[in-house]
């Protein structure tokens, strides 16, 4: 059950009128978790997905069984999808045509990040998820990448945390953690644990800590706890925006 990430450039300043964009009740989900072929050929399935922002970067989270690129096809039929593209549109860095569901498709081909470490301590779906953003040195990646493949995994036999994968694009370095239970209790867990992979040696942005690179949850959906009516005006936040 892998993980992929796809990275939105955002203006700045922007982050409480995306958070609107996605809140449960303005956006339309995806209407069903089936990926199919061309043909209509069941292929996979959506089973995890979050939605993270800090300063100018946004990061959707993907975990899914099958085949990656069925995941942009199915997203590009979604017309929720589109109605948020268009709304996020004067929000972006760098403008894209995503009108059509080819333009989609090839966007989701660009902005996918670079997988470099990933691992599972069950084969099995949590319901939650933490981001985490580090900015890198300058040409530390290919470095950043190797310290996190010989570090100890963050998810191992014990604690909270059940998958871990991580993910580069440019100097721009997304931990991603998925987790089940106390959501207070995976903070603690990970804020000892992180310097552990080592990273610390190859980021430019060292004194920014724990809290710091928290990423701020958006919204996020997992096959375990499914879209449920919204009962007032609430956004989905399962991580407290601690720096705040």
């Amino acid at each position: 059950m892998p993980f992929a990430a796809i990275s939105y450039g955002v203006a700045p300043g922007h982050e409480d009128e995306i958070a609107e964009i996605f809140a449960p009740g303005n956006f339309t989900r995806a209407d069903s978790p089936v990926l199919r072929d061309e043909d209509g050929k069941e292929v996979g399935r959506l089973l995890a997905t979050g939605l993270f922002i800090q300063d100018t970067d946004m990061v959707r989270v993907i975990q899914y069984e099958g085949d990656l690129a069925a995941v942009g096809r199915h997203m590009a039929a979604q017309p929720g999808v589109h109605e948020a593209e268009r709304r996020i549109a004067p929000l972006l860095a760098t403008p894209r045509d995503t009108s059509t569901a080819a333009g989609f498709r090839a966007h989701f081909g660009r902005s996918i990040m670079t997988l470099v470490h990933e691992h599972a301590r069950r084969d099995r779906v949590a319901t939650s998820m933490i981001a985490l953003r580090y900015g890198l040195r300058p040409d530390a990646e290919t470095a950043a990448a190797e310290l996190l493949a010989s570090a100890p995994p963050v998810s191992g036999e014990e604690g909270p945390i059940l998958a871990s994968a991580s993910f580069l694009r440019g100097s721009t370095l997304i931990r991603v953690h998925q987790y089940e239970g106390d959501t207070g209790e995976a903070v603690g867990y990970l804020a000892a644990r992180e310097r552990s992979a080592g990273v610390a040696a190859v980021v430019e942005d060292g004194d920014a800590g724990f809290d710091g690179r928290v990423m701020r949850c958006i919204s996020q959906l997992s096959v375990l706890n499914p879209p449920r009516p919204r009962t007032g005006s609430e956004e989905v936040t399962p991580v407290p925006d601690r720096r705040r």
